[in-house]
C-alpha cells in the first residue's frame, strides 16, 4: 500500500497519486516543476515566474513562491487535471523550495512555510537556500561536498544521513574567497595601481575594462563605498577578468589563479573529515574551464588527494526536487540545517534538525545568490 500524505484539510490523500512540487527563485528568474504519479515514470510539468526584487526591507521572494505556485493551481483547474473532489486545487503530497539569499535578504524564510501550506495544501514542506539545492542538484542527493560560485562563494558538505556542514558564505567584507565579487574587488584594486604606476599587480587591461565600465577612476569611492548593491557591482568585473586572462593579460590569469586556490580551501573545509571523498562545483564562473578551474583542480587535488571532483549533475532545481521527492516518501528521515534548510512536516519542524549554523543569519552573509553573477541567465 502507497504512503498516506495528510493534507492540511484532515484529507488523507495517497502520495502517488498527488503532486510533488518543487520551486527555485532567484535573482534572475524563477522556475516551479510539479511530478504526478510514480517516480519511475511521473507526469510533469514546468512553469515560469518573475525574478525576486529586492529593496530597502529585502527580498520579496515570499511573493514569488505565492505567484508561483498560484499560477501552478491556475493552471490545474483550468486543465481540470487531478483536482480535489470539490475542484479547488490539485491534491499535493509535498513541496520545497530553494530561495536565492535566504538567510539575509528574505526577513521572515519561516513564512515561506505557510505560504506553500496554504497554497499548495501541503503539510510537508522544506524551504532552502539556493547554495544547499544546488548541492542536492549537482550530486543528485548523494553524500559529498558542492562549491558554489557566484557573486558569494559557499560550500555545503553533506554526510548522506543527518550532518551538513558549511564553509565560507560569510559575504564579500569576511568571506566570499575566490568568488564574482572577490574577482571584481581584486580586478579594480590592479586596476587602480596600473593608474597609480604601480610596477607590480597592475593592469592597464582591466584598467581600461573598469573606466569603460564605471567611469573615471576618481568616481569609484563614491560609486562603491555608498552603495548597498556593492557586491553585485563589484562582481560585474568578473566577466572582464575572465575575458583579459582569455586574452593574455598576466594579472587577470595570476587573479583567476589565486582565486582557484581560495575555492579549493572552501571545497576543501566543506569535506573536512567526515564527508565522503566526493565533491563538485556549480556556478558561471566554474562552468568552463579557465586558469580559476585549473587552479582549484590543482590545489584540491594536492590538498586532497582522495576526493573525486566530478562534473555538475543537477540544477538547483533539480535539488528542490529531490527534497520534495523525499519528503513525500520518507518525510521524517529528512535533516534540516538551519536556517540553510528548515523542513515542515504536519505543521511541526522535524526533530532531527541539526543546531542552527551559527552567524550564517548574520547580515554579512552573502546578500546574492551563491550560483548566480550579475546578469546571469536562469540555469
Amino acid at each position: 500500500m502507497s504512503e498516506l500524505s495528510q493534507g492540511i484539510d484532515g484529507v488523507a490523500v495517497e502520495a502517488v497519486d498527488a503532486w510533488v512540487v518543487a520551486l527555485d527563485v532567484g535573482g534572475s528568474g524563477s522556475r516551479l516543476v510539479a511530478e504526478f504519479g510514480n517516480s519511475v515514470n511521473p507526469e510533469r510539468i514546468s512553469l515560469s515566474g518573475r525574478a525576486v526584487k529586492v529593496n530597502h526591507h529585502g527580498s520579496d521572494a515570499s511573493a514569488v513562491v505565492a505567484s508561483l505556485c498560484q499560477s501552478f493551481n491556475a493552471w490545474a483547474a483550468r486543465m481540470g487535471h487531478h483536482g480535489m473532489s470539490d475542484g479547488s486545487t490539485a491534491p499535493v503530497s509535498s513541496a520545497a523550495v530553494g530561495v536565492t539569499g535566504l538567510t539575509s535578504l528574505v526577513e521572515k524564510p519561516l513564512d515561506i512555510h505557510d505560504i506553500l501550506a496554504r497554497e499548495l495544501r501541503t503539510n510537508r514542506t522544506a524551504v532552502a537556500g539556493d547554495a544547499l539545492t544546488a548541492h542536492l542538484g549537482a550530486l543528485r542527493g548523494r553524500a559529498g561536498a558542492v562549491l558554489s560560485v557566484g557573486t558569494g562563494a559557499v560550500a555545503f558538505g553533506y554526510d548522506g544521513v543527518n550532518r551538513w556542514r558549511r564553509a565560507d558564505g560569510w559575504g564579500h567584507l569576511l568571506g566570499d574567497l575566490g568568488a564574482g565579487v572577490w574577482v571584481g574587488g581584486e580586478a579594480l584594486r590592479a586596476a587602480g595601481r596600473y593608474h597609480d604606476g604601480a610596477s607590480r599587480g597592475a593592469s592597464k587591461r582591466l584598467l581600461e575594462a573598469a573606466v569603460a565600465k564605471f567611469g573615471l577612476i576618481e568616481s569609484w569611492p563614491n560609486q562603491f563605498y555608498k552603495n548597498a548593491e556593492r557586491a553585485k557591482q563589484l562582481a560585474s568585473m568578473a566577466p572582464e577578468v575572465m575575458i583579459a586572462a582569455a586574452e593574455g593579460d598576466g594579472t587577470s590569469i595570476r587573479i583567476l589563479e589565486e582565486a582557484g586556490r581560495h575555492l579549493a580551501d572552501t571545497l576543501a573545509s566543506a569535506l573536512g573529515r567526515d564527508i565522503p571523498p566526493l565533491a563538485s562545483t556549480t556556478g558561471r564562473l566554474v562552468q568552463e574551464e579557465s586558469p580559476l578551474t585549473v587552479s582549484l583542480t590543482k590545489h584540491l587535488s594536492e590538498d586532497r588527494p582522495d576526493v573525486s571532483l566530478v562534473p555538475s549533475q543537477g540544477s538547483p532545481l533539480d535539488g528542490a526536487l529531490h527534497l520534495a521527492r523525499r519528503l513525500r516518501e520518507a518525510p521524517h528521515s529528512v535533516t534540516g540545517f538551519r536556517p540553510w534548510l528548515t523542513i515542515r512536516v504536519d505543521g511541526h519542524h522535524t526533530s532531527r534538525d541539526t543546531p542552527e549554523d551559527v552567524g550564517a543569519a548574520d547580515v554579512l552573509t552573502a546578500q546574492l545568490s551563491a550560483t548566480d553573477l550579475p546578469g546571469d541567465e536562469l540555469q
